[in-house]
C-alpha cells in the first residue's frame, strides 16, 4: 500500500473516532484497550507525517475541555518522539506537546508527575537533529519562565548528557557537540555548570597552547562549541561580580588569555577579560598591552580588537591608573613605531599592501584616541606622558609612518619659485582654506568612493592625523567612525553604555559628536600635542602638489597662531615647551625671511616668548644660524676641551684675545694666541651677525605689554582658579600653627622648625597678597574670591571651625573681613556659632568694587592691630593706599564655643587660599593669586607702602630692602614674626611619599586627605609652593602650599626674555647687537631692544651701570653716526627717562644714561638730521615742563653747563644753535642757580666766586665782544661785587690771564674769550681790579649799559637786564637812598667821561648823545641832595676827576664847561649843608677853579662863546655873596 493511501486511511479512522466520541465513547474505549491497534497506529505515525496533525485530538475529551484525559494516546505521541530520527516529525511532535501545555498548564503537571516526559526526552535529545534541540530547549524555557517551574530531574538528565558530550564519551560525537552548544546557551547560569565549563576551557586552552595556532584537526562544530563555552562564561561574568571573582579564583585568567590569538574566540575572551577589569584593572591592562606588544604586523584585527577593548575599559575611572602602570603609553607608542612606512604611497612593505591603507589609518587613529583619553582623564597620566618624553617619541613615530615627507627638508633652502603660495597673511586671505576646511575635505575624501585628484593620499592622511592631534590638545578628542564593537546580546547593552565619568568632567564618551567644547576661546589642555603638530609641520609636504602642500601648511600654522592668541593659551604653551620645539623643528623657517611660513611661525615664537622663555631656549634663539663665533665654538667643543673663561682678555682696540693652554706643555702657564675677533670689524672667516628680523623679534619679546608701570603691572608667578570647570580649587597650607596642651608634648606635629607656633598672634597680624581677577562671577553666581581662610581643629572633636576669612563678596564686590567662628562644612550647612551678643561686630565690610579692574594685578594688605581687650583695629590697604578701617572682634583663643583647652589636646591650624572642594560651586569666576605673606605683626601704613613698592616680582622676606638704590640692612618685619611667604615661582612637583620623607608625616597625611589620595601614594604629582620663610629664625612654620584641584587649575611662572639676557652675557649682548647693526633699521631695533630690556628689568639696569654700558653705547653710536636717525634719538630720550613712552612726564630718572647719551652732543652732531639741535631743544623743553628744579639739579650734576659753553666756541656754530644754547643756559641758571638764591646764600656766592675767580668776569668786558655779552658781564659783575670780602679781593688785585692760561677743558678752547689776550705785563703781574675794570670800560663809554651798571655799583645794587638805550630811565630807576656810596674811583672817572668825549660819540640815537651828560649830572645832583654829607663830594679824587674832565689832555670843549658850570652852581646851592671847614675848602676850590678858568680864557684855550663863561662867573659871584651874607 502506498504511503499516501495509508495516511488517508489513518486520518479517516482518527477523524471517525474523534467525531463519534461525543455520541458514544465505546468505540474510543475499545480502540484504547486494543494493544494491537495501538502498535499499528504507532507504526503508521512513525512512517506517515500527515497523520500527526490530528493525533493529539484523540488524547483529549472535547466535552470536558482541553485537559488531557487519554494518557495512552499521549504515550503514543511520546513514544513516537523518542524513537523518531526524522527532523520534521520530531519538531512537529515537540510543537504539539508545547501547545498542549500552553493551552492548559495543568496538562504539564499531570503528565510530568505521571510519565516524566521531559526527563525522558532529555536523555535522548542529544541524538536528535540540531533544529530539534532548539525547539526542545525553547519548550524547556517556556516551562521555567512561563509555568514558573524548575524541572530538576530534567535538568539532571541534561547535565549528565552534557558532561558525557564534553568528555567525548557519547557515541555520536558530532551530534553531542551540537547538543552541547545549545545546552550551554541554556545553562549559562548554573553554578555546577560553571566549574564544568571552566575545567573544559582549561583543557582546550592547554591543547591550543601546545598547538600554537588552532585546535588540532578541529572541525567547525568543535570550534563552535569552544566559542559557545567562552560566550557562556562571558555572559555569567557580566551579570555578577561574584562569578567574575570565581573565574579569577579558579585560576582561569592565564588560560583564557590563550584564546585571544584566534579570531573566532577573541570576542567572548575579551568580554571575559573586560569583566575582570572591574575587579582587577591592572591585570586586564597588563594582559591587553602585553598581547598588543607581542602581536605581529599581520595581526591587524587582533590589534584593533585589543584597542577597542582597552577603550571600553577606559570608561571606568579605576582603569586610568592601571593603564599607565601596565605600560600602556609605551605599548601604544610601540604599535605606532611598528607601523613604520605603513601609510606611505605606495607602502614600503608587502605586508602593508595586503592590509589596506584605510584599515591601517583607522587603527592608528584608534591608538591616538586611546592615548588622548588616557591623558585627558587623569592628571597623573598627563604628567607622566609629559615628563616621560612621550610626546617627542610620538612625533618621531608619526614621522616614520610614510605619509610625512622626511627627505632632506632641513638641508633644502626655500626657493620662492617652487610655490606661488602667498607670502603674507593678507595675500589672498579670502581664497585660502582654513584648517577645518581641509579636515572636512580629507574626511569627505575618505568616505567618498570616487577619486579626489586634488588631495593626494599622503596629504589627506597627514591632515587627518593633525586633526586628531588638534582634538587631543583641546581635550575634545572624539573621532568619527571609530565606535566600539557592539555586543550581540542586547540585554546588557545599557550596562555597557553607562560611562563612569570623573567629577566635573564632561564629554569623554567616544560616541559623542565631534564638537569643540569652547568655540569662542578654545582652551589648550595638552600643549604637548601642539608640539607634535609643530614638529610635523615642516614635513607636511607632498611632491605631487607642492602648492597645495604649502596651503595646507599655511592653514595649520595660522590655526596654531589663532590658538595662542589668548594669554592663557600662550602661557600654557610656554609651560608645555613649544618654544623649544619651534627653535629645533622649525629652524629653517625662522632663519629664512623669504620663507612663506617665516612670518606666522615667528609671530607664534614672539607671542610665546613675551610670556616666558627659558634661559636655554633664549640662548638657542640667539644662536640661530650660528652667528659670529657660534659655529667655531661648536667645532672647538668637538675637537678640544672648552676654553677657560679666565683665558680671555680684552685688547685696547675693542677686540678679544683668546688664549688656550697647550696639552703637551703642562708645566707652562703661558698660552698661545688662538684668534682675534671684533664686533665692529667682522670678517668672512666667522659667522654672520645676528640678522635684522631676529633683532626685531627680540623687540617683540622684550617690549612691555601694558602702559602701567612695569613694577606693578608685570605678571608674577601665579596660580589660576577657573570656577567654570570644576567649581573649586585652592592652596592648602598645612600646619600653619599648632597649639599644644600642657601635657601633649609627645604628640607629633607638622611644619618646619622647632617649637610650635602659637595662634592667634598676641600683637596682631597682617596679610599681604597680589591677585588678579580675569573674569567676575555672573549675576546668577554667588562665588566669592576667597583670599584667605584660616581653619582650626581641636583634637578629640569632630568639627573644625573657621576663625579668619578675607574675601571679596560676589554680589557687590566688597572686601569682607570676618573673625566669626563658623563650622567648616558644606555651604548649605554652614551657620555661625551661637555666641553671646556683644556691641562689637565680628566682621567688617569695605566698599572697593570700583577699584577692582579686570586683567590688572592688585595688591591687598589687611592689618589687624590687637587692642588691650578682645578687639582689634582692622585696616585695609588697596594698592598701597588705605581704603578703610574699623574696630571688630579679634580672633578668640579657642575654636568654636570652647573656653578652655584639654591639657592633652592639640589645636591644628591650617590655611586655605581659594575655594576648597567642600565649597564646590560652579561659576564664571576666573582669578589668579600671586605672592602672599602672613605676618604676626601689625604693619604700619608706611610699611604697607614699602611692601607695595617692591612690586610683583619681589621674592624676598623684607629683611634687606633697597632704599634709593642702596642696599641697607633694614628689615621691615622681624624674622620670627613672618609666618609664611608663598611665591609660586619657588615651587616644585612632588609626591606624598616625598613630603613625608623630606618634611614630616603629619603634613603628608593632611595633604593626602585633602587631595583624596592614600598617604602612601608615590605617583600623583603635587604642586607644592615652598614657604620661602622656612629658613628664618623663629618657631615652626608651614612647609608651604599644596595645590588642590583638577580641571580649571593651572600654574604659570613667567620667564621674561629680558631676564634671559642676564644668563647669556647681560647688557653686553644687547650692545653687541648695536655694534653689528648694518643699517638704520637694525640699529633702531637693537637700541629698542636695549630700551625694552632696561625698562622691564632692574637687574639689567644695575649691570648696565656697573659696566659703564651707556658710555659703550655712546661709543657705538659715534661709530655709527651715519645710521643714527631721529627715531633712534627718541629711544635715547626714553633711555634717559626724560621721555616716558606711555606718559607725558619729562623727568630725568636715569642720570647715567642722560649724562652719557644726551650730554655728549658730539654723538648727535655728525648725524644726517642735525639731531644736536633736537637734543638742545629737548633740554629747553624739559626745563620748562618741570614744575620744580629736579631736572636742573640733574643737569648741573652731570656738568651740562660747561659742555654747552664749549659748544658756543665752535667756529661753525649757527645763530639758531646759539639761541637755543643761550635759552637752555638761561633756564638752567634760573632753575638751579638763580639770583635770589645767590643773594640769600652767602656760602653759595662764595663758592661760585672762588671757583670762577674774579678775573672770569673781566673776560666778558673785552672790546671785541657783543654789547649783549658786555651787558650780561656787567650784571654778573655787579652781582658778585655786593659782598665786602669780594670787593676787597677784587680791589687788591687780579691776574687777568690766569683763567685763560691755566683753566682745564673745555674753557681752554673758548677762542672768542681769548682772541684778544691781555698784554704780557698784565698777564704776569697782579693789577688792581678796578684799574683793570676802568681800562676795559673806557672802550665802552658809547654804550648806555655801562653807565647803568656803574650807577648800580655806586649804589650797591645789581644792574638791570631789561631795556636798552634809556640811561636817564635807568639812573632814576636805580635811585633809592643807599646807606653809603661805593667804588668812587671807577665811578667818577667813567661817569664823567661823557663830558670829555662828547663830540666823539656818534650813532643813530642823537638824542642819547645830548642827553647823556645831562642825565649823568642830574643823577649826581639827586644823589648829592640825598647824601650831601657823603665823603665822596669832598674827596680830592672827586674834584680831581672833575678837573680832569674840564681840562682833558687832548680836547677842550666849551659845552663841557657849560655843563660843568651848571653842576658847580647846583653844588654851591647846597653849600649850607656842608660843615664849616669843608665849606671853606670848597669855596677856595671854586675860586681857584674860576681863576684858572679865566686865565685859560685869556690865553685863548677855549674856542667857544665867551658869554657863557662871563655869565658863569656872574652867577658864581652872586652865590658867594649870598653865602657870605648867610655866614655873617
Amino acid at each position: 500500500v502506498s504511503g499516501s493511501l495509508l495516511a488517508e486511511v489513518a486520518v479517516a479512522v482518527f477523524s471517525f473516532v474523534r467525531d463519534t466520541y461525543h455520541l458514544s465513547p465505546a468505540l474510543f474505549d475499545e480502540f484504547d484497550t486494543n494493544n494491537d491497534q495501538k502498535n499499528g497506529v504507532s507504526k503508521i505515525l512513525t512512517q506517515q507525517r500527515k497523520c500527526l496533525e490530528n493525533t493529539h485530538l484523540t488524547a483529549k475529551q472535547q466535552e470536558v475541555g482541553l485537559t488531557v484525559k487519554n494518557l495512552p494516546a499521549f504515550h503514543l505521541l511520546q513514544a513516537s518522539l523518542l524513537r523518531s530520527q526524522d527532523c520534521l516529525l520530531c519538531c512537529q511532535l515537540i510543537e504539539t506537546l508545547q501547545k498542549i501545555w500552553e493551552k492548559d498548564p495543568a496538562n504539564f503537571f499531570l503528565l510530568e508527575w505521571s510519565v516524566q516526559s521531559m526527563a525522558q526526552l532529555a536523555g535522548c535529545m542529544w541524538c536528535k537533529p540540531s533544529p530539534v534541540h532548539k525547539l526542545y530547549f525553547s519548550m524547556l524555557e517556556m516551562v521555567i519562565f512561563r509555568l514558573n517551574y524548575i524541572p530538576h530531574e530534567t535538568l539532571r538528565a541534561l547535565l549528565v548528557v552534557l558532561k558525557q558530550s564534553l568528555a567525548g564519551t557519547l557515541a555520536d560525537g558530532v551530534g553531542g557537540i551540537e547538543f552541547s552548544v545549545v545546552a550551554l546557551q541554556f545553562f549559562y547560569n548554573d553554578c555546577r555548570l560553571q566549574e564544568l565549563l571552566l575545567g573544559e576551557l582549561r583543557r582546550r586552552a592547554k591543547i591550543l597552547r601546545k598547538a600554537g595556532v588552532a585546535l588540532p584537526c578541529a572541525e567547525d562544530s568543535e570550534r563552535l562549541l569552544t566559542t559557545c563555552m567562552l560566550q557562556v562564561v562571558s555572559t555569567f561574568t557580566l551579570r555578577s561580580i561574584k562569578n567574575t571573582v570565581l573565574v579569577r579564583d579558579l585560576g582561569m585568567i592565564p588560560y583564557i588569555k590563550i584564546f585571544l590569538d584566534d579570531d573566532q574566540f577573541r570576542g567572548p575572551t575579551l568580554c571575559i577579560l573586560e569583566q575582570l577589569a572591574e575587579i582587577n584593572p591592572d591585570e586586564f591592562m597588563s594582559t591587553a598591552i602585553g598581547a598588543l606588544c607581542s602581536s605581529t604586523q599581520q595581526e591587524l584585527c587582533l590589534k584593533r580588537d585589543l584597542l577597542q577593548s582597552v577603550l571600553r575599559v577606559l570608561e571606568s575611572p579605576n582603569s586610568w591608573e592601571a593603564f599607565r602602570k601596565a605600560g600602556g603609553f609605551t605599548g601604544l607608542l610601540s604599535l605606532v613605531v611598528d607601523m613604520e612606512g605603513a601609510l606611505s604611497e605606495p607602502p614600503t612593505r608587502e605586508v602593508w599592501k595586503t592590509l589596506g591603507h584605510q584599515q591601517l589609518l583607522e587603527l592608528l587613529l584608534l591608538a591616538l584616541h586611546i592615548l588622548a583619553l588616557a591623558v585627558h582623564l587623569h592628571d597623573v597620566n598627563a604628567h607622566h606622558f609629559q615628563a616621560g618624553g612621550f610626546y617627542e617619541r610620538l612625533a618621531d613615530a608619526l614621522l616614520q609612518l610614510g605619509c610625512f615627507h622626511t627627505e632632506a627638508l632641513e638641508s633644502e633652502k626655500w626657493d620662492e619659485g617652487k610655490c606661488s603660495c602667498p607670502r603674507t597673511a593678507e595675500d589672498n586671505q579670502a581664497s585660502r582654506k582654513s584648517f577645518f576646511q581641509f579636515v572636512e575635505l580629507a574626511e569627505a575624501t575618505c568616505c567618498s568612493t570616487s577619486p579626489q585628484p586634488n588631495l593626494p593620499v599622503t596629504l589627506r592622511t597627514c591632515i587627518r592625523l593633525l586633526s586628531y592631534l588638534d582634538h587631543f590638545a583641546s581635550g575634545t578628542y572624539s573621532p568619527r567612525g571609530l565606535q566600539p564593537r557592539q555586543e550581540p546580546d542586547n540585554e546588557y547593552d545599557e550596562d555597557k553604555e553607562k560611562l563612569h565619568e570623573p567629577t566635573g568632567y564632561e564629554g569623554v564618551n567616544a560616541e559623542q559628536p565631534l564638537v569643540l567644547r569652547f568655540s569662542f576661546d578654545q582652551i589648550i589642555f595638552h600643549p604637548g600635542a601642539i608640539r607634535v603638530i609643530m614638529t610635523l609641520l615642516p614635513h607636511l609636504f607632498s611632491p605631487e602638489d607642492p602648492q597645495l602642500s604649502m596651503e595646507v601648511q599655511f592653514s595649520v600654522v595660522y590655526h596654531i597662531q589663532a590658538m595662542v592668541k589668548s594669554e592663557r593659551n600662550r602661557q600654557i604653551m610656554c609651560e608645555g615647551g613649544l618654544i623649544s620645539t619651534l627653535l629645533v623643528r622649525c629652524r629653517s623657517m625662522l632663519l629664512a625671511p623669504n620663507h612663506p611660513l617665516h612670518l606666522p611661525v615667528t609671530r607664534i615664537l614672539e607671542k610665546l616668548s613675551s610670556q616666558a622663555i627659558s634661559h636655554s631656549d633664549f640662548r638657542k634663539f640667539l644662536c640661530l644660524g650660528d652667528p659670529l663665533l657660534c659655529l667655531e665654538d661648536k667645532t672647538t667643543k668637538q675637537v678640544q676641551p672648552e676654553l677657560d673663561p679666565e683665558a680671555r682678555t680684552s685688547n685696547s682696540d675693542g677686540t678679544y684675545l683668546f688664549y688656550e693652554s697647550t696639552k703637551t706643555d703642562a708645566e707652562s702657564s703661558r698660552g698661545t694666541l688662538k684668534r682675534t675677533f671684533s664686533l665692529l670689524q667682522p670678517t668672512t672667516s666667522f659667522g654672520s651677525p645676528i640678522p635684522v628680523h631676529q633683532i626685531i623679534s627680540l623687540v617683540s619679546m622684550t617690549a612691555p605689554r601694558t602702559f602701567r608701570p612695569h613694577r606693578v603691572s608685570s605678571s608674577p608667578a601665579f596660580i589660576e582658579f577657573d570656577m567654570t570647570e570644576s567649581g573649586y580649587g585652592c592652596l592648602f597650607l598645612p600646619s600653619l600653627a599648632t597649639v599644644k596642651g600642657v601635657t601633649a608634648d609627645s604628640i607629633s606635629t607638622g611644619g618646619i622648625g622647632g617649637e610650635c607656633r602659637g595662634f592667634p598672634p598676641t600683637a596682631g597680624l597682617s596679610f599681604s597678597c597680589w591677585f588678579q581677577i580675569s573674569r567676575f562671577s555672573s549675576a546668577c553666581d554667588s562665588h566669592p574670591i576667597r583670599l584667605l581662610t584660616v581653619v582650626r581643629h581641636m583634637s578629640r572633636t569632630e568639627q573644625p571651625y573657621i576663625c579668619l576669612s578675607i574675601s571679596f563678596s560676589a554680589c557687590d564686590g566688597c572686601l569682607v573681613i570676618s573673625t566669626e567662628e563658623e563650622a567648616f562644612s558644606y555651604l548649605d550647612m554652614m551657620d555661625p556659632e551661637v555666641s553671646t551678643p556683644t556691641s562689637l561686630s565680628a566682621s567688617l565690610r569695605l566698599r572697593c568694587s570700583s577699584m577692582l579692574v579686570p586683567g590688572q594685578w592688585h595688591h591687598l594688605a589687611v592689618v589687624m592691630t590687637k587692642d588691650v581687650k578682645k578687639s582689634c583695629l582692622t585696616s585695609a590697604y588697596f594698592n598701597g593706599k588705605a581704603i578703610g578701617a574699623g574696630k571688630m572682634k579679634y580672633i578668640q583663643p579657642f575654636p568654636g564655643q570652647c573656653v578652655s583647652m584639654d591639657p592633652t589636646a592639640v589645636i591644628d591650624v591650617y590655611g586655605l587660599i581659594g575655594t576648597p572642594a567642600l565649597w564646590k560651586e560652579h561659576a564664571a569666576l576666573v582669578w589668579r593669586v600671586g605672592p602672599c605673606y602672613f605676618f604676626e605683626e601689625a604693619l604700619s601704613s608706611e610699611a604697607v607702602g614699602v611692601v607695595y613698592a617692591q612690586g610683583t616680582s619681589y621674592m624676598g622676606n623684607f629683611q634687606a630692602l633697597r632704599n634709593t638704590g642702596e642696599l641697607q640692612n633694614l628689615g621691615l618685619v622681624p624674622e620670627e614674626r613672618i609666618s609664611f611667604g608663598i611665591n609660586p615661582a619657588v615651587s616644585s612637583f612632588t609626591t606624598v611619599v616625598q613630603i613625608r620623607e623630606e618634611y614630616n608625616e603629619v603634613d603628608s597625611r593632611l595633604i593626602a586627605k585633602e587631595m583624596e589620595i592614600t598617604s602612601r601614594d608615590n605617583c600623583t604629582p603635587i604642586f607644592l609652593a615652598q614657604n620661602i620663610s622656612h629658613h628664618l629664625n623663629g618657631t615652626a612654620r608651614t612647609i608651604g602650599a599644596a595645590l588642590i584641584g583638577h580641571f580649571g587649575i593651572r600654574t604659570f611662572i613667567p620667564k621674561s626674555a629680558s631676564n634671559g639676557f642676564l644668563y647669556v652675557g647681560g647688557p653686553a649682548v644687547v650692545l653687541s647687537l648695536i655694534a653689528m647693526a648694518p643699517d638704520d633699521s637694525a640699529l633702531y631695533a637693537a637700541v629698542k631692544v636695549l630700551l625694552s630690556v632696561l625698562e622691564t628689568n632692574s637687574a639689567m639696569q644695575q649691570e648696565m651701570n656697573r659696566i659703564n654700558g651707556y658710555k659703550l653705547l655712546v661709543f657705538l653710536l659715534k661709530m655709527k653716526s651715519s645710521l643714527v636717525s631721529h627715531r633712534t634719538l627718541q629711544l635715547a630720550l626714553c633711555l634717559s627717562s626724560s621721555v616716558e613712552m606711555s606718559f607725558d612726564s619729562c623727568c630725568l630718572q636715569n642720570t647715567p644714561a642722560f649724562q652719557a647719551l644726551l650730554c655728549d652732543l658730539e654723538v648727535w652732531k655728525n648725524t644726517s638730521d642735525n639731531l644736536d639741535l633736537s637734543v638742545l631743544n629737548h633740554f629747553a623743553e624739559i626745563l620748562k615742563s618741570s614744575s620744580d628744579s629736579r631736572n636742573a639739579v640733574v643737569m648741573h650734576s652731570v656738568g651740562l653747563l660747561p659742555k654747552l659753553l664749549f659748544e658756543l666756541s665752535e667756529p661753525a656754530v649757527t645763530i639758531q644753535k646759539v639761541n637755543i644754547i643761550s635759552c637752555v643756559i638761561t633756564s638752567l641758571l634760573k632753575a638751579y642757580l638763580n639770583p635770589v638764591d645767590i643773594s640769600s646764600s652767602f656760602y653759595v656766592q662764595k663758592a661760585v666766586f672762588e671757583s670762577l675767580g674774579s678775573d672770569w668776569f673781566l673776560l666778558f668786558l673785552q672790546a671785541h665782544l657783543h654789547c649783549s655779552t658786555l651787558k650780561l658781564g656787567l650784571v654778573l659783575l655787579t652781582q658778585f661785587l655786593l659782598r665786602p670780602k669780594q670787593q676787597s679781593s677784587f680791589r687788591e688785585g687780579v691776574i687777568p690771564g690766569t683763567l685763560v692760561k691755566s683753566i682745564e677743558e673745555p674753557f681752554a678752547v673758548i677762542d672768542n674769550l681769548r682772541a684778544h689776550s691781555w698784554s704780557q705785563e698784565c698777564l704776569s703781574m697782579s693789577c688792581p681790579g678796578f684799574d683793570v675794570l676802568q681800562e676795559l670800560l673806557i672802550k665802552h663809554t658809547h654804550l648806555p649799559e655801562v653807565y647803568e651798571a656803574l650807577a648800580a655799583l655806586l649804589l650797591g645794587k645789581k644792574a638791570s637786564q631789561t631795556a636798552e638805550g634809556k640811561v636817564s630811565y635807568f639812573l632814576l630807576q636805580l635811585f633809592i637812598p643807599p646807606l653809603h656810596l661805593l667804588y668812587h674811583d671807577i665811578f667818577l672817572f667813567i661817569v664823567l667821561k661823557p663830558f670829555s668825549s662828547a663830540k666823539h660819540i656818534s650813532g643813530p640815537d642823537v638824542s642819547w648823545d645830548s642827553q647823556l651828560p645831562a642825565s649823568v649830572m642830574q643823577f649826581l645832583c639827586l644823589l648829592h641832595n640825598l647824601r650831601p654829607r657823603d665823603p665822596l663830594w669832598a674827596s680830592p679824587m672827586f674834584l680831581h676827576s672833575l678837573a680832569g674832565v674840564v681840562f682833558p689832555a687832548e680836547v677842550s670843549e666849551v659845552c663841557v664847561l657849560c655843563w660843568l658850570y651848571k653842576s658847580l652852581l647846583q653844588l654851591l646851592a647846597c653849600i649850607n649843608q656842608r660843615p664849616e671847614g669843608q665849606t671853606g675848602t670848597l669855596i677856595g676850590n671854586v675860586m681857584l677853579f674860576s681863576k684858572t678858568l679865566l686865565l685859560k680864557l685869556y690865553n685863548g684855550s677855549f674856542t667857544g662863546d665867551s658869554k657863557m663863561l662871563l655869565e658863569f662867573f656872574a652867577d658864581q659871584i652872586m652865590v658867594v655873596r649870598k653865602k657870605t651874607c648867610i655866614f655873617s
